[in-house]
């Protein structure tokens, strides 16, 4: 779509400088910046699904890891706010850049534990964080309400092509989803909401020691949820070793237990049995549920970027997504009690 001039105008950091689109990301679009006097930052038109108000959490946390000695990105401001809002033009956002790779997946269990130990250090810093966070915008981590929405789906796209596929997956979801435990009367702790291993930069390799993490980045999912959904969204990212538009998942249990050792350095001093627990249940949660907002979207075709080039539509897309997910929930549930015994435990 391209930079419009007016955001060139509403950050002075802007000026003359090279932008880049970058690829990566489902919602947002996103460019690199290198100005003229060699900083580079990430300039991003927010999504409209978002409220305004992530940016001020973002602020508002990035702040408080900046504190307590945790590397972090942070947000220039626009006129005293943390974003551009240029009307027709969009909703932008400006924030430095962190230089650093990213990985779609661990490349073995000692990376696998260290990012979970910078994990660990960014729940350690917001433990006692109690200042308010905004909603985000919309339903996050609600699974009821995502299975509502595939319901819903279900009745309004009725003449869909992949109407009848959707169908099978969704009566799978909805029968899957009663055997699980609610999380309603576990604390709520801040969490960053969207784990998944490409969002934690990492040092180049110094052979042979593994990339060194660095910092944590996408923070539009911040919030105060049971602690589970953040290890769950975790472990379904780091430790499926197929990629998440295969329709078919492969869980690796050495990988799992490699992050929540890294993970678990977070407790020093231990948490109750009833959210320690919770956290063996994580992954089955948010596979699921992500199995049912991605069949949803093969249905409405509304919500995530798709491949254009491998699919011919975006629902065709997210069905594998789905099936994919439901797979990874299926094989977290056969090895529940193994992972709980040995990796959370």
């Amino acid at each position: 779509m391209g930079v419009p001039e007016r955001v060139l105008s509403a950050f002075d950091e802007l000026a003359s400088s090279a932008i880049t689109p970058i690829s990566t990301g489902l919602l947002h679009e996103t460019y690199a910046v290198q100005n003229a006097d060699d900083h580079q930052f990430i300039l991003q038109r927010i999504n409209p699904v978002f409220s305004l108000g992530v940016n001020h959490n973002i602020r508002a946390v990035t702040e408080r890891l900046s504190e307590r000695g945790i590397e972090t990105f942070r947000l220039i401001p626009c006129n005293g706010e943390p974003y551009a809002d240029l009307g027709e033009d969009g909703l932008w956002r400006l924030m430095t850049r962190i230089p650093g790779i990213a990985f779609e997946r661990p490349e073995g269990a000692e990376h696998a534990r260290d990012a979970g130990r910078l994990i660990a250090s960014f729940h350690r810093a917001l433990f006692d964080f109690d200042a308010p966070l905004q909603p985000i915008g919309f339903p996050y981590h609600d699974t009821n309400q995502h299975l509502q929405e595939l319901s819903q789906a279900l009745e309004e796209c009725g003449e869909h092509a992949l109407h009848g596929e959707i169908s099978k997956l969704a009566d799978q979801i909805l029968a899957s989803a009663a055997e699980l435990p609610s999380f309603d009367d576990l604390p709520c702790r801040v969490i960053h909401g969207d784990l998944k291993f490409n969002n934690i930069l990492f040092e180049p390799a110094d052979p042979p020691k593994p990339p060194r993490p660095i910092a944590l980045i996408d923070f539009d999912t911040i919030a105060r949820m049971p602690l589970a959904y953040d290890w769950g969204d975790a472990l379904r990212s780091w430790c499926n070793r197929r990629a998440e538009s295969e329709p078919e998942a492969e869980l690796d249990l050495s990988l799992a237990r490699a992050a929540c050792e890294g993970l678990m350095s977070a407790f020093e001093t231990g948490l109750d049995p009833a959210e320690l627990d919770s956290l063996a249940w994580g992954l089955e949660i948010i596979s699921l549920e992500l199995s049912a907002r991605f069949a949803t979207d093969a249905l409405r075709e509304c919500y995530f970027a798709w491949d254009h080039e491998k699919y011919e539509t975006a629902g065709a897309h997210n069905r594998d997504r789905a099936l994919g997910q439901y797979d990874l929930y299926r094989q977290a549930r056969e090895t529940h009690d193994e992972r709980a015994r040995h990796l959370c435990l």
